[in-house]
Formats: C-alpha cells, sequence, structure tokens
C-alpha cells in the first residue's frame, strides 16, 4: 500500500467513527487531565505551605549571647551555601518621635545586612522600620528631637506568632566592626540541619564585660516546628507515581484500541496486506486520538500551574510533561501490544466473538 492511500484509508476511519477517535480522545484526555490536576495541586499546595513557613520567619534562627557576638563573623555566614541573609544587632534603648512622644520605638544597632532577614527593601541611607511605623510615621523619614532621619528601607513584622520588639522599632545599621553584638540572626532556605553549629562560629570568648552564660539559639517564630515538613511530604506524596499510572491507562487504552479492530486487522492480513502497513495505519490512528489529549492535559496543566503557584510555572510545567510524555509513551506500547496480539489465523474465531 502506497503511503497516499494509506493516509487515505487512515483519513476515512478517522472520519467515519471507525477509530472511534472522540470516545478514546474524551476518556484519555479526562483521565490524563485529573491525574496531572491532582498532582500539580498537591505540589501548589506544598510550595504554599513553604511560602507561608519561609513568610513567617520560622526560617530564621536566632543565637543570643548578650556582648559576645562578632559582627564580621556573624554576616560571613552568608558565604555558606542556602543562607540567604544573615546580620547581628544588639538593643540600643528607645527611640521618641516628635509626633508621636508617648510611644517610644525600640531601638536596635544592627549590623548593615541584618535587616535583609527580616526581607526589608533597600532605599540606600538611613534606618530600618517595620510596615506599622512606617504607615505611622511616616515612609520617608522619622521625625525625632534631633531631626528627621531618613527611612532606608521597611519590612514587614505582624504578629503572627513571631518574636515581639521588632513591630515597632527602630533598627540603626551600623559597621559590622562597631563593637560586639547580642545576637545573631540567619536566613536558610532551603534549611540546613548544621546551621546552629555554624552559627555559633560567631560567639566572642566570655572576656570582659561579655555574658557567661551559654548560647541560646531558637527560631524567630516557632509556630510553624523546627523544620518545614514540606521535604517529606513531597517526597512521599502519593501522586508522585502519576507518571506511572498514566503509562498504565495509556497502555489500556492503546491496546484496547487496537484490538477492538482485530476483525478488520486480521482481515486485511488474510486479504494480503502487510503487517507493517497495517501496523503503522493502526498507530497512525492511535495517535490522531492520544497526542491532541495528552496535549490538552499539558496546557490544563500550565494554566493550573500559572494560576495557583507562579513562582513554580518551570518545574511544574515541566513535571506536566513528565505525566502526559508517560501517557503517551503508554499508548504507543498499547497499540504495539494489541497489534502484536491480532493473528491472521484467527480471524474466524474473532468474527464468531465480536
Amino acid at each position: 500500500m502506497k503511503i497516499h492511500a494509506l493516509l487515505r484509508e487512515v483519513s476515512r476511519n478517522l472520519t467515519s467513527g471507525t477509530s472511534r477517535l472522540g470516545a478514546f480522545f474524551s476518556v484519555a484526555a479526562v483521565s490524563v487531565s485529573l491525574i496531572l490536576l491532582s498532582d500539580v495541586l498537591t505540589i501548589t499546595r506544598i510550595v504554599d505551605e513553604a511560602i507561608e513557613y519561609r513568610g513567617s520567619g520560622s526560617a530564621v534562627v536566632t543565637l543570643a549571647v548578650p556582648g559576645r557576638i562578632n559582627g564580621e563573623s556573624c554576616e560571613a555566614l552568608t558565604e555558606v551555601p542556602n543562607v540567604l541573609a544573615a546580620g547581628a544587632m544588639r538593643e540600643s534603648g528607645k527611640v521618641s518621635a516628635t509626633t508621636l512622644p508617648g510611644e517610644p520605638l525600640d531601638l536596635y544597632t544592627t549590623t548593615p545586612t541584618f535587616a535583609q532577614v527580616l526581607g526589608a527593601d533597600d532605599n540606600g541611607e538611613g534606618v530600618y522600620v517595620p510596615t506599622d511605623v512606617a504607615t505611622s510615621l511616616g515612609a520617608i523619614s522619622i521625625p525625632i528631637a534631633d531631626g528627621p532621619v531618613p527611612v532606608r528601607g521597611i519590612y514587614a513584622y505582624p504578629p503572627d506568632g513571631r518574636r515581639a520588639g521588632f513591630g515597632w522599632a527602630v533598627l540603626s545599621p551600623t559597621s559590622p566592626d562597631d563593637g560586639v553584638f547580642d545576637e545573631c540572626w540567619a536566613l536558610a532556605w532551603p534549611q540546613r540541619t548544621d546551621l546552629r553549629q555554624l552559627m555559633l562560629s560567631a560567639v566572642t570568648p566570655a572576656t570582659g564585660g561579655g555574658s557567661t552564660e551559654q548560647p541560646q539559639v531558637s527560631q524567630l517564630n516557632t509556630k510553624y516546628g523546627l523544620t518545614f515538613a514540606g521535604t517529606t511530604a513531597y517526597q512521599t506524596r502519593i501522586t508522585q507515581y502519576a507518571p506511572h499510572v498514566v503509562f498504565l491507562i495509556g497502555l489500556m487504552l492503546g491496546s484496547i484500541a487496537v484490538w477492538n479492530r482485530r476483525v478488520e486487522i486480521a482481515s486485511n492480513l488474510h486479504a494480503g496486506g502487510t503487517r507493517g502497513v497495517l501496523y503503522l495505519q493502526q498507530l497512525i490512528e492511535t495517535i490522531a486520538w492520544s497526542l491532541p489529549a495528552a496535549a490538552a492535559g499539558w496546557l490544563l496543566g500550565f494554566f493550573a500551574s500559572a494560576n495557583t503557584a507562579p513562582t513554580e510555572l518551570t518545574s511544574l510545567t515541566i513535571r506536566s510533561a513528565e505525566i502526559v510524555i508517560a501517557f503517551f509513551a503508554g499508548t504507543l506500547a498499547g497499540a504495539v501490544i494489541g497489534f502484536a496480539s491480532v493473528r491472521e489465523g484467527r480471524l474466524w474465531r474473532y468474527v464468531k466473538g465480536r
């Protein structure tokens, strides 16, 4: 059979309903879409939990040893993989704004990068203040008795379980070598199990006026647990087997689609048709419904990812592609198995059993 005759036969089968294009496409598209969406939404939920965990300050580890923190050593922690920001601070009393003299602000002297641990933006020079202070006193400058102090950056510090004391405060940056500090804070993401031990490198010997107490290591917010459990949840999620499941579904649908045509295939073989040409015909007809179904599932996964987890769009798009490719491969394998099961010598048995 020549190629144009083969394509003409395929076209007739697809348009006449012989290949049941619509039925197989519908079943395939729905099956792949449901399984793919379940995996995308499961991953999205884990991503949302990760964003909430990190945004709450739970990923910030604090080391407190009054008068014994070396600012330079604390900031050097950013050279450690996964440590996004680190800085030291010490309490420096209070400061009053002229517009609200009855509500003094807690004043902290910090190393330059301390505010980055809290997610503050940076506009060049001045002090850092939380959102509440910026709203009440101004986001450009803070009016104090000595004159207005420019606001260098603003950070969010909601009362969501994190340590109190920085929601109504002023952070005044200084040089890392400007004396010793009371605490070292570090933000690591993904979290490091050895971060607490690494932070001890910022502690200086107990000499002079430094505290002789043991270092106190904690979290900025203990509400969500010591470590984020999302990694375990991701690795143990049931939907991790989605590619295997859709491969089996594709295998089943592909073999059924060809097996349903066993009388036609055996008859063509009996009439002198070659197995290679007939196999190619069945393969093309299988692709005609399985490829659009896979594409529909991938597009649905892409739009779901874009709307629910835009920050992870690339990884989720790749994951969706893995699932639909597994399905498409399954349908082709199913078509091979289904065609290989048809025998010319069983034609009359197929006819009787139809």
